[in-house]
Formats: C-alpha cells, sequence, structure tokens
C-alpha cells in the first residue's frame, strides 16, 4: 500500500490517546548522564522519525533497560524473518488491544495500514472502552478482546479483505489464499496467547503446520507479543500519548 493511500485514509481512525498528559516521560536533557546522552543519540539515529516516542523516554532512565529493549523491538519489528510486515502489525495491534493500551493502538493503526491492513480489519479488533469512547464495554457496544471475540469480529472481516482483493498483494512468494491462511493462523495463535496466556497444542500445531513447519516462526510470533505486552505496561503506566 502507498504512504499516500494510508494518509487519505486516515480519517478513518480516531486516535484517542493524543491529549494524554504522560506521568513521567523520562530524565529531561540537563538531566542525563553521559551514558543516557549517548543512548539517546543511538536511538535517535536509529528512529529518525519517531524519535523517543513511546516508550523510549521513560526507559531512558534505565539504561540497562533501554539498551536491549531498543535491540529488541528493532528485531521484532524488523528482523523476523519469518512474518510479513502485515502480519507483523496485526499482532502488534492484538497486543494493544488485549492490554487496552491507546497509545500502541493509536501508533499501529497507522503503520498497519502502511503495510497494507485494511482500516476494516483493523476496527474489527475488540478493544473494550478507550478513552475517547466514553463509557464501558458494555454501554458502548464495544467488544472486550477475548479470543472469541476475535473469532467472531475479526477473522471474518480478515478472510473477506482477501476474498474481495482488498488486501495488499503477499511479497513473499504465495498465493493471495495462502497468505489469508497464514493470516488468520497468525491472528488466532496470538489471541489464544493473549486471551489464556498459553496455545493448546492444537493451535501449536495447526499455526505450525500453516507456516511451513517452521518452529521459529511461533517463537517471532511469541516474541512479538512478549515485547509488545512490555511496550504496552509502560505506555499505560506512565501515560505516554501517541505522536499528534
Amino acid at each position: 500500500m502507498s504512504s499516500t493511500t494510508a494518509d487519505a485514509d486516515d480519517s478513518r481512525h480516531e486516535p484517542t490517546s493524543t491529549n494524554f498528559v504522560p506521568r513521567y516521560a523520562g530524565p529531561s536533557l540537563p538531566e542525563m548522564t553521559p551514558e543516557q546522552l549517548s543512548l539517546r543519540d543511538a536511538i535517535l539515529s536509529s528512529r529518525p522519525r519517531t524519535g523517543l516516542s513511546g516508550p523510549f523516554g521513560p526507559w531512558l532512565s534505565v539504561p540497562a533497560i533501554a539498551r536491549p529493549a531498543q535491540e529488541l523491538g528493532r528485531i521484532v519489528r524488523y528482523g523476523c524473518e519469518s512474518l510479513t510486515s502485515r502480519e507483523t502489525e496485526l499482532v502488534i495491534l492484538l497486543t494493544g488491544a488485549r492490554f487496552g493500551c491507546e497509545a500502541e493502538f493509536d501508533i499501529h493503526a497507522r503503520e498497519a495500514r502502511a503495510a497494507g491492513v485494511g482500516w476494516e480489519t483493523i476496527r474489527s479488533i475488540p478493544r473494550g472502552a478507550t478513552t475517547g469512547g466514553g463509557g464501558d464495554a458494555s454501554s458502548s457496544g464495544l467488544a472486550k478482546f477475548d479470543l472469541e471475540a476475535v473469532k467472531g469480529r475479526v477473522v471474518p472481516v480478515l478472510r473477506r479483505e482477501h476474498d474481495e482483493g482488498l488486501a495488499s498483494e503477499p511479497t513473499n512468494g504465495i498465493t493471495r489464499d495462502e497468505a489469508r491462511e497464514r493470516e488468520v493462523a497468525i491472528v488466532l495463535f496470538a489471541s489464544e496467547l493473549l486471551d489464556t496466556n498459553t496455545v493448546s497444542d492444537e493451535t501449536y500445531g495447526e499455526t505450525r503446520r500453516i507456516l511451513d513447519g517452521r518452529d521459529s516462526a511461533l517463537v517471532e510470533i511469541t516474541a512479538i507479543v512478549g515485547y509488545y505486552a512490555l511496550v504496552s505496561y509502560t505506555l499505560n503506566v506512565f501515560r505516554i500519548p501517541s505522536p499528534a
């Protein structure tokens, strides 16, 4: 998907976290130690577009956490050889939804659109109540995140996106049908993990089969969920907003 298309579609997602007032955004520049300044420069050079947004400000207060967290984040976003960017972004959105992290969902809704995920699929992900939505999940009609909600809401929309040719063309040498089944399997694996803290033997075996028998692909999905759980907790605790 081109950035122009993604930009034109941005109006279909209304961020709910841009007005959050941070409890703690990390050390100020005058407060930073030489180690923190060096790490800050490294983060900025590796993230020229987003800089210290997201969890990196609070993490920077503890360089021993920030340094490996930055490296793990780079790997799970760009270094997972088994997954496409679409698949990665779907897992990230599901994780943000599960942990009620509005900033993470806001940030990655746009990233998912740029990766070719349709807006209807993004909107179908159950998030429960949000700050911007008002009310609780029952009064606002917003489904709470769980595996059954994902099966009933997300999977049908994701399948339709592929069946109607709305999904971006697969770029990893597979057919559209294969891409659909991969994404459905990945979404169900990640959602079961997020909902139950593990996956059944059946889910493990079926997902492994669809992903070419690669256990390493399941390691990558699990690592993405784990890393973005940490991101979600950080953003939630310190009330970090998404960039405007």
